[in-house]
This record gives C-alpha cells, sequence and structure tokens, in this order.
C-alpha cells in the first residue's frame, strides 16, 4: 500500500491517552473511523505494510515517506515543510512528546522501528502542545507485532550500503523490541551542483531503538523507550568558487573543490512511562529526557580564502520534562480530558571563529584586502530555559450525527523572553450521512521558539571584522501567536473510493521562521511581525482487489511583513525593503502535489509513487521562483519463504525514475545557506530474512 488513509470523523471511543493512531491494513479508510485525538482535523495514517509499499520503505528516511500526505512539500537538508511552515513540527513516539533536537542534516525518527505514523495538522484539540507547525504521532513496533526478528541488507547507487536487524517478543508479562542500522551513501546531503555525484558528500550514521514494557497489572503498565543516533556528514564542494576578498600572496590560496568542511550530529532520548486505567479512569505520566549535540568542523584556510570568516561551532541542549494526561468517561455522551507538561532546557553554544581585520578596504571594489594574520574570538554562551503547560477539554457527542470538543490550554515559556498565553480551542464533526462527514475547527496557538536555535550572539564582538554584520540590532526572538482555522469535507463516492477537500486560513503575529546565516547548518529563527497563511487540499484514494490508489492536489500561499527580531543577520537594503513590503516566506511553494498505486499478486507488490513541486522562493526578499519539477520512483517486492519458520523478501527500487536534474534552493532567498538539487537516478536493491 502506498498512501496515508484520510480519517477524518469524530466517532470513536478509543482511549484519546494513547495519542497513537488506528493502526490500519488498507490505503482505504472509512472517514467514520478515528480515535478522539484527532477530532476535526485533517490526519493522515500509514502503517508498517504501507510503508514497505513506498520505494525504499523502512530503508527511506522518516521524512521522504511524509512527502505521501497532502500539502507536504520537500526541502533542502532533508527537510519537508506541512502547509508553508517552517519544519518546526512536534514528534510524539507512543503518545509522549518528544523534545526538539537541534535542526542539522539528520531526522528525529528511525523508518525501521516505525509500526504506524500519523500526521495531523489543522485546528488540533488542546491536548497538543506546539501543534501550529504539525503533529507527528508515531507508534513503535513492540514485541507483540512482530514477534521474531529481522535481518536486512539494502544498497545500491550512491555508494549506500545499509545493513539493519531488529527483534521483538513476549516473555510472559513483558514486551520488547530492539532495532538498530547502520548507514553509508556518499550522498549525505543534497547536491550544490546539477552534476550526477556530488564532490565531498560521505555520510555514515548509526541508529539504535530499545522498546521494553512490563504489564504490572490487567490495567496498568510500565515502559522504556531508549533511542540513540549519531551521524558524520561531510560538507559537498561546489567548485569553481569566487573569494570573497583580496589577498596578499603570503596567504594560500584555496580550491572551492577541495574544502574539508564536516557536521557531526548526535541525539539520545529515554521515556520512563507508566499508564493505568480505573473504570472510567486512564491516566499516564511520563519522564522524557533528551541530549542533542551538533558540531560543524570548518575548513579554516578556505573558510577565510572563500567567505573572510571560519567558524567552528559546537552546540548542545539537554532536556528534562515530566508529561501526565488523564481522560475520564463521563457517561455516552462526554469524555473529559486534561494535562500537563514542565520541562527545563539547558543550551550551551561554543563559536570559535576566525576573522580577519577589516582595517584595509580597497577604495574601488569596497573588499577586504586581507593582508595580516587572522584573529580569532571566543563567543560562548549558555542558558536555562523552562516550559509550562496544560490543558483542559471536553468533548461531548450532542446528538447521532454531531460530535463537539471544546476545551483550552495555558502555555508558559521562560528563555530569553518569558512569555504565556491561555489558548481556547474549539470543533465540531457532522455526519451528514453515512457516506460525508463535515469538520470545522479554530484554535488560538502559542509558539515559543526553540531555545536551542535562539543564538544571541555578541554582535559587537565582530565589529570592524570580515564577519561584521550591516547593523548591531539584536531584539530576541518572541513567541507566536496564531488564530488558525479550518474546514473540510470527506465523502465515499463508492465503498473503494473516497474524496477530501480541506481548507485553512492562519493569521499570525510574530510568526517564526528560520534561516542558515552562516556555513554551519544550524538554522537560526527569527520573527515576521505579521504573516498570513491560507490554502486547500483535495485527495483521494481508491482500493479494490489488489490495487490500491491514491492522489493529492495542495495549493498555498503566505505573506509576510517586516523582521522584527535577529535583525543583525540580513542585509540592511534587505531588512528595509521587508519593513514595507508583504513578500513571501521561503518555504513557500504555490502547488504541491503526490499521488501513487501499487498493484499485489499474490506474492509480488508493484508500486510507482511521484511528486511534483511548483518551486520554492529565491532572489531578493523570496520575490522570485524556482522552477517546477516532477519525480517518479518505482519498485517491486517479492516475498517468499527460505523454510517453514524463515520468510524473506526481496526488493528493487529506483527512485527519480526519468533521472530529472532539479533545484530545491539556488542559494539566494531569506535565510538560503547554499544551492541544493534533488537527488538524481538511484537504484537499490535489497534483501530481508524474518525468523
Amino acid at each position: 500500500m502506498v498512501a496515508f488513509g484520510n480519517d477524518i470523523d469524530a466517532c470513536a471511543a478509543d482511549d484519546p491517552l494513547q495519542s497513537e493512531p488506528t493502526v490500519l491494513s488498507k490505503v482505504l479508510v472509512s472517514p467514520l473511523v478515528q480515535t478522539e485525538s484527532g477530532l476535526g482535523t485533517r490526519t493522515y495514517t500509514l502503517n508498517s505494510d504501507q510503508i514497505e509499499s513506498i520505494a525504499q520503505g523502512s530503508d527511506s528516511t522518516f521524512n521522504r515517506l511524509l512527502l505521501s500526505a497532502p500539502g507536504v512539500s520537500q526541502d533542502s537538508a532533508g527537510q519537508v515543510h506541512f502547509r508553508e511552515e517552517d519544519p518546526y513540527y512536534q514528534y510524539y513516539v507512543d503518545g509522549i512528546l518528544l523534545p526538539r533536537d537541534i535542526n542539522g542534516f539528520g531526522q528525529d525518527i528511525d523508518t525501521h522501528f516505525v509500526g504506524a505514523a500519523s500526521l495531523l495538522v489543522g485546528a488540533l484539540p488542546a491536548q497538543y502542545a506546539f501543534g501550529n507547525y504539525g503533529i507527528i504521532s508515531v507508534q513503535s513496533k513492540s514485541g507483540a507485532v512482530p514477534q521474531g526478528g529481522e535481518t536486512s541488507l539494502y544498497g545500491g547507487s550512491h555508494d549506500t550500503l545499509e545493513p539493519s536487524f531488529s527483534a521483538g517478543g513476549s516473555t510472559g508479562k513483558t514486551d520488547y523490541y530492539f532495532s538498530g542500522s547502520l548507514l553509508h551513501d556518499d550522498l549525505g546531503i543534497e547536491n550544490p551542483t546539477s552534476n550526477e555525484r556530488a564532490i565531498h558528500d560521505d555520510t555514515d550514521q548509526f541508529k539504535a531503538f530499545s522498546y521494553i514494557s512490563q504489564r504490572l497489572t490487567d490495567s496498568s503498565s510500565l515502559s522504556l523507550i531508549v533511542s540513540a543516533s549519531h551521524a558524520v556528514f561531510q560538507i559537498p564542494n561546489n567548485p569553481d568558487q569566487t573569494p570573497t576578498l583580496e589577498f596578499s600572496e603570503a596567504f594560500p590560496v584555496a580550491n572551492s573543490s577541495l574544502l574539508n568542511e564536516a557536521q557531526t550530529e548526535q541525539s539520545y532520548y529515554s521515556i520512563v512511562s507508566f499508564k493505568q486505567t480505573l473504570g472510567d479512569l486512564s491516566f499516564q505520566i511520563a519522564q522524557v529526557n533528551r541530549y542533542s549535540g551538533v558540531t560543524f568542523h570548518p575548513d579554516e584556510n578556505g573558510d577565510l580564502y572563500f567567505n573572510g570568516v571560519a567558524s567552528r561551532v559546537f552546540r548542545d541542549i539537554l532536556t528534562d520534562g515530566i508529561q501526565a494526561d488523564f481522560t475520564l468517561r463521563n457517561g455516552e455522551a462526554n469524555t473529559i480530558s486534561g494535562g500537563f507538561l514542565v520541562d527545563t532546557e539547558a543550551v550551551r553554544d561554543h563559536n570559535t571563529v576566525a576573522v580577519f581585520s577589516a582595517g584595509n578596504i580597497d577604495p574601488i571594489s569596497g573588499e577586504v584586502i586581507a593582508n595580516e594574520p587572522p584573529l580569532t574570538i571566543e563567543d560562548d554562551h549558555a542558558k536555562q530555559g523552562y516550559d509550562a503547560t496544560s490543558y483542559l477539554q471536553d468533548e461531548w457527542r450532542a446528538s447521532r450525527r454531531l460530535t463537539l470538543s471544546f476545551g483550552a490550554r495555558f502555555d508558559l515559556a521562560d528563555a530569553y523572553v518569558d512569555e504565556s498565553q491561555l489558548s481556547p480551542r474549539i470543533s465540531a464533526v457532522y455526519r451528514a450521512s453515512s457516506d460525508t462527514v463535515l469538520h470545522v475547527g479554530y484554535a488560538r496557538y502559542f509558539i515559543p521558539p526553540p531555545l536551542e536555535n535562539v543564538s544571541p550572539t555578541s554582535v559587537g564582538k565582530f565589529d570592524g571584522t570580515t564577519n561584521a554584520a550591516d547593523q548591531d540590532t539584536d531584539d530576541p526572538v518572541k513567541c507566536e501567536r496564531s488564530n488558525y482555522f479550518d474546514a473540510g469535507v470527506a465523502h465515499n463516492l463508492s465503498p473503494a473510493f473516497v474524496v477530501s477537500l480541506d481548507g485553512y486560513y492562519k493569521q499570525a503575529t510574530d510568526q517564526i521562521d528560520d534561516g542558515q546565516f552562516g556555513a554551519a547548518n544550524i538554522t537560526a529563527p527569527y520573527n515576521y511581525a505579521n504573516a498570513t497563511i491560507c490554502g486547500g487540499e483535495l485527495s483521494a484514494s481508491y482500493e479494490k482487489g489488489g490495487l490500491s490508489a491514491f492522489g493529492n492536489l495542495a495549493v498555498a500561499q503566505d505573506w509576510a511583513t517586516n523582521i522584527v527580531s535577529s535583525e543583525f543577520e540580513f542585509d540592511s537594503n534587505e531588512l528595509a525593503y521587508i519593513g514595507s513590503h508583504n513578500i513571501r516566506l521561503d518555504q513557500t511553494q504555490l502547488i504541491t502535489s503526490s499521488g501513487g498505486a501499487s498493484y499485489s499478486w499474490r506474492r509480488t507488490v508493484i508500486h510507482a509513487n511521484a511528486i511534483f513541486g511548483s518551486g520554492m522562493r529565491r532572489g531578493f526578499a523570496n520575490t522570485e521562483a524556482l522552477p517546477s519539477y516532477a519525480t517518479v520512483d518505482f519498485g517491486v517486492e517479492l516475498r517468499f519463504k527460505f523454510a517453514e519458520s524463515v520468510r524473506g523478501t526481496l526488493r528493487f527500487d529506483v527512485t527519480n525514475l526519468f533521472d530529472r536534474n532539479y533545484e530545491l534552493n539556488d542559494g539566494t532567498g531569506i535565510g538560503v545557506g547554499a544551492p541544493r538539487y534533488g537527488a538524481r537516478r538511484g537504484i537499490y536493491g535489497g534483501i530481508s530474512c524474518y525468523y
């Protein structure tokens, strides 16, 4: 199966405390089946069988799988965007909110351990903290499913080699699951050129995941999740670059195709959770810890030669938090839920920056003539931040056809700014007929900026150097506040064919956006004073016999004006223009489309997927757009038996089947660090054994 299922009704009575997607065995999902956690929103669900029916299956990056959902567009550095928003979406793992890590090239979720995943967007219920940018709810594989183990070897183009393993089972009252993978390839980051192969782009990545659950009684359990990842990325080189400075003959000349930059990323988290059901009351409490660190290693001489600055950047963050939720069923018509979250974040930022003094300026070109040894400036910061949130909501089944949800949450963030907000949420779902369901919702959102990416650089330290800003203004990044409206309809044209249409409108104050303003791929946030985002999504899915197909079309637009924080990151001319004009966000893409089909015959599955993008923004103040592009992936999976207790699969995948050469970013636009091209055609194969 190849698509996310549409899931847009409100009438199930499953425990919303689980916050886990309903695991569905078909692409076609009746809009009348849904967990309460998605009441009135657009929800798209993908299970493990469907994951395997997308090109590269569980060996694909998790974000690549998300491109099958409507309104999800791809960007460079492996990022994706939901409804034109930056990638600040929130992950829930087995119902527990996962603290954010430092944005880099790696990804939070390893596809190998995913049992099912749901994407929720729109006017979300009050239980979801910081949900403006989207929620990804992941249900991990457990000891109950699958039983036994798996060993796989996958590889092919771009020197790709990825061995992986997993094991799961049950012993008495204990369920367990473990997985691990190693990945090597020479396309760790998108190519900055249109050539088929990138220069200096190797990556080595290790990921491990473990899950253990102990049933204490028939109505309670204690579980532990531990995850670890460590990755090294070479930064790809762009040949034939011209230095920005003029140098004396004593300074060594550099070749941009021979630079040796790299970035190391590591992330570790643990979740200990206790769940209990006492009659009509269910609750869970969890302790969550996460560490994330990124180190950028420059090529000092080369970076000084081409940029006038070379920065060794180390940034890490440690988060400790407690989460608690409860659900109380009050008769047949009401379900009351509530909870709280408290966490503390400690971030460290250590930068060693080599620069030149700007004492000599060429009177004609205005370029710095670097005829002195570089200076070294230490720029260190540390900050402790706190978040506290609570919510209360009621789901009321007003009639057989109408279900209402209303509630509110209170959020407080204390870091570089101290802000709070009480946010109402309300939604309604109406079952017009057995085949048609409508929903409408409103949410007030409050989004703190990610502490790990707020870098209050001491701008004045670099005055009089080649790293000096146009201006020293550095207002702190503030919390985003917005009003969000969402409405939609889903209709069964036949038992096999479902269509849905959804529209949304967001009006924001202090809209958070981010960009890469230095050589390190660590993004820095900033605020637009005002922003508006709106759009619509049309989706369809079909399943009959062995054939399954889906299609999505999304149209979106946005406007933003006046940057009001981290102003020093911007060119003064661009900053002045944005202060008096409505501009597009850099991730704006007018049209985004995806589709696919799969056919299952006996033990063989053939599948194909396609994505289309009209192109993101480029140029001065994002005033231009990149060309449109389309790619097609194709794959075949064959299932067989080695023996009575040993099964196996062989798979063959081709990504970018027609070898389209397309650009995701061209190095221009607001906060766009470097040009990035989509991967050229890749041919892969793999074998898996299950026992």
